[in-house]
């Protein structure tokens, strides 16, 4: 690319000038997949370790060539600077408390693509205000930044820096295990009719909550 000859010093410096763009972006994946421990199986990637790091990170559709597919158990947990993630289209699972711990992450949005999520995917991330789901997903919704399965039949995480009172919606039958815990900001939350089921830890270290109301034709809880 640079046919200048040995005198020309300002043409090859200018050549080389130009070529630094390029060979960063090619030296870019490697460093982005040393942030990350991960798996394959069958083809595909599930990351098991994120490297913590501060501010927004997006989570790469593949690795190596292959698509990253899952978010394992715990793998994001404890990442107490991030602030932000992007989750790719590739990815179908996401693990128990696999962000559990972030307590700068303010908003995180469930794409179309995920099938599974575990237990408490997000507990403890004291900062979250909204989690979001796309609305062509057809195994989770969102109503109000809470997350619950598509019919909105089980609740499945409360994100832990909603702040005030929360009136469970009458759709509701399951609570989910850890589905409020640690939620600092939450001061009362009223339970339906409709629920039937309520999982362990559904509230533990709710540290404001002040109240817990049941309606008074609810046929399990009083």
């Amino acid at each position: 690319l640079c046919a200048a000859s040995k005198k020309q010093f300002p043409v090859r410096t200018a050549c080389v000038t130009s070529l630094l763009p390029l060979l960063l972006l090619l030296t870019l994946p490697a460093a982005v997949q040393a942030q990350y421990n991960y798996l394959t199986n069958n083809g595909a990637i599930t990351i098991t370790r994120y490297h913590c790091s501060s501010g927004a990170v997006t989570i790469p559709s593949t690795i190596n060539g292959l698509p990253v597919t899952s978010i394992g158990d715990y793998a994001f947990a404890g990442c107490t600077s991030l602030t932000s993630v992007t989750i790719p289209n590739s990815v179908t699972s996401i693990g128990d408390s696999a962000f559990s711990g972030c307590t700068s992450l303010t908003s995180v949005t469930i794409p179309n693509s995920v099938t599974s999520i575990g237990d408490s995917p997000f507990s403890g991330c004291t900062s979250l205000t909204a989690i979001t789901v796309e609305a062509l997903n057809s195994f989770y919704s969102s109503i109000d930044g809470v997350l619950f399965n598509k019919s909105q039949t089980t609740l499945i995480q409360y994100p832990g820096g909603k702040a005030g009172s929360y009136t469970i919606p009458n759709s509701v039958i399951s609570i989910g295990s850890f589905a409020f815990s640690r939620c600092t900001s939450l001061t009362s939350v009223t339970i339906p009719n409709s629920v039937t089921s309520i999982g362990g830890a559904a509230f533990g270290s709710c540290t404001s909550l002040t109240a817990i109301t049941v309606e008074a034709l609810n046929s399990f809880y009083s």
